[in-house]
């Protein structure tokens, strides 16, 4: 009897071990689900807050560029959205000493490349997806890279033979995208930059003048001598007058040069004002010198009748 009990009791023991081990375990999965949970929230870049996709374009010769893919919310592929590609300026290149998450930061911190999400809260927020839903791209280059192989800070320039790498892989990944995405309208491509990428604009479409709708290069420089090209092409041009990183003269000059060849380009030119224009362009900032039509100007425009 005695032996029977003492069995008992230790059987008894073994259980609530048992039991205490596995309620331990959920304990512990538990945690791990919180941590993880908080973990990922911590985590959360400001690429996932504006709902832009990390993927890189591998051309054939396998040379790679590394962008940023917003898609309309709701995208229907049977429908037609309008695509942005966006050129960034010098200061957002990727530096090889960065991680991944430091890169993509020096980015999406700028209101510039944040304004054309659906989640942008800015002051002057102009509700580009909410109005006009389109497709957004933002190729990032490295810091050894510029989007137009010339002196960025001299204005007009002679262009290269080539375009740069970045801006020729820009070009093969739009076409590439349109194959994948068939809900992108070829008709309504646009292309807008500043800075150095307002070089890239330039660029971009003296080299291949019908490819898109309509620019708007801000705060860059072109080659006049290419301005014959550029007549039929919609293009709303912005710099500061008081610019001293590029100087105003790199917009100017390729304006009258698209005038002199019976173009009607639209520029705005900002009294006093330096090198970041972009805040008005794209109604970053609730100031008066906000330009207020400029989102529904760039949307307007096709390259199937255009509307000028």
């Amino acid at each position: 009897m005695k032996k029977a009990k003492i069995f008992l009791l230790a059987l008894m023991a073994i259980i609530v071990i048992i039991a205490c081990g596995i309620g331990l375990k959920k304990y512990r999965a538990t945690m791990a689900s919180v941590t993880s949970t908080h973990s990922l929230a911590e985590n959360t870049t400001l690429v996932d807050t504006y709902g832009y996709l990390t993927r890189k374009f591998i051309d054939a010769r396998g040379t790679s560029l590394t962008y940023y893919f917003y898609i309309p919310a709701h995208y229907n592929p049977k429908q037609k959205y309008p695509l942005v590609l966006l050129l960034h300026g010098g200061g957002e290149r990727s530096k090889p000493t960065n991680t991944i998450s430091q890169n993509q930061q020096v980015l999406f911190r700028q209101a510039y490349i944040q304004v054309w999400s659906a989640e942008y809260k800015g002051p002057a927020n102009p509700d580009i997806q909410q109005r006009w839903p389109c497709f957004v791209v933002v190729p990032q280059i490295a810091a050894s890279q510029q989007w137009v192989n010339v002196p960025i800070h001299q204005g007009s320039y002679t262009q290269p033979s080539q375009p740069s790498d970045p801006l020729r892989l820009s070009r093969e990944l739009l076409d590439s995208l349109q194959q994948q995405y068939k809900g992108i309208d070829a008709n309504r491509l646009y292309i807008t930059g500043i800075s150095q990428g307002g070089h890239g604009v330039w660029d971009a479409i003296e080299r291949w003048p019908d490819y898109f709708a309509a620019a708007a290069p801000i705060a860059g420089a072109g080659d006049p001598s290419k301005a014959s090209a550029l007549t039929h092409l919609p293009i709303w041009a912005f710099h500061g007058s008081k610019d001293e990183s590029v100087p105003v003269t790199g917009s100017r000059d390729m304006i009258t040069a698209i005038e002199a060849a019976g173009g009607h380009p639209r520029y705005t030119e900002f009294e006093g004002q330096p090198h970041g224009v972009w805040d008005y362009a794209y109604s970053l900032a609730n100031s008066p010198l906000r330009v207020t039509n400029f989102f529904s100007w760039l949307f307007a425009q096709q390259k199937a009748g255009r509307s000028g």
